[in-house]
């Protein structure tokens, strides 16, 4: 059985601890009931008052069947007691679709669980099928609450790559569409009355008709990039879904993340290079 090791930087109870990370109730309430708390190898209830400098020790749940590890390979990026950074190849799913479980979690798991972490290690967030990049996993239940509150927050600093159709006349431009699903067929487009959108670029090369660009973003809409590029007439490159592109491969790439890390509570950033 797996535990995690938090030392208490403050005087309060299990229970506020515990709500510092975002965790749910449920959640929280499961901890005591499952006798999972623990300070000094003793069990504790969550109205036990911790001072500052105790070390809070939680039991860690197994997988039990969450997650069906699968054999395959990761490409590290970083790694900690509390969370992993992998580079997503294009072409892979990171979550189950019900038919399909070569997915960057079942692997992920299999790598954890072939070193003795038989704990569920989850994405924190997403990224298209097609798009390559850093996906942030958290290796148990505090890091994700406290990860994914800041993914709901947008206080996520995401950057990409993208290379596209045609050479840009503008340098640097924000694109401020909201976007909605398109009612016949499996794509979305910019729609009035769509979720707000917004997406920054900056052109860092142009070669061979294709300019190549850094790309913020501010919402995290399903397609958001490849949407705004298709709607002012420069699709991605290899971008088959929004426009007629013969590429083999979408041409997109989650290439920086930053966040807060949730041991500490300081920033950190981490990025790849791209592989166009």
């Amino acid at each position: 059985m797996n535990f995690i090791y938090f030392e208490v930087k403050k005087d309060q109870t299990i229970k506020a601890f515990l709500e510092s990370f975002y965790v749910s109730k449920k959640t929280i309430y499961k901890q005591e009931l499952f006798n999972l708390l623990r300070v000094e190898d003793q069990v504790r209830k969550l109205s036990f008052p911790l001072k500052k400098g105790d070390v809070l020790q939680i039991k860690l749940a197994p997988l039990d069947g969450v997650i069906k590890p699968y054999k395959g390979v990761i490409e590290i990026v970083y790694e900690d007691e509390d969370v992993l950074i992998v580079n997503k190849p294009s072409g892979i799913l990171i979550h189950e679709d019900g038919n399909t479980f070569n997915t960057l979690t079942n692997i992920v798991n299999y790598h954890f669980q072939t070193r003795g972490y038989d704990c569920p290690v989850l994405p924190v967030h997403r990224l298209d099928f097609d798009t390559s990049g850093l996906v942030l996993f958290a290796k148990h239940f505090l890091a994700l609450s406290y990860l994914s509150r800041q993914f709901e927050d947008q206080n996520v600093k995401k950057k990409y790559i993208a290379l596209c159709e045609g050479i840009m006349n503008k340098h640097y431009d924000t694109l401020d569409y909201p976007i909605g699903r398109d009612r016949h067929s499996n794509k979305y487009i910019v729609y009035q009355k769509g979720k707000p959108s917004r997406t920054q670029y900056q052109v860092i090369d142009q070669f061979d008709n294709k300019t190549k660009c850094e790309v913020y973003i501010k919402g995290g809409r399903t397609h958001q990039i490849r949407v705004h590029f298709s709607y002012i007439g420069h699709p991605i490159v290899g971008d088959k879904l929004y426009s007629k592109s013969e590429n083999n491969r979408l041409h997109l790439h989650f290439n920086e993340i930053e966040f807060i890390h949730p041991r500490n509570q300081k920033k950190v950033k981490f990025s790849t290079g791209a592989p166009f």
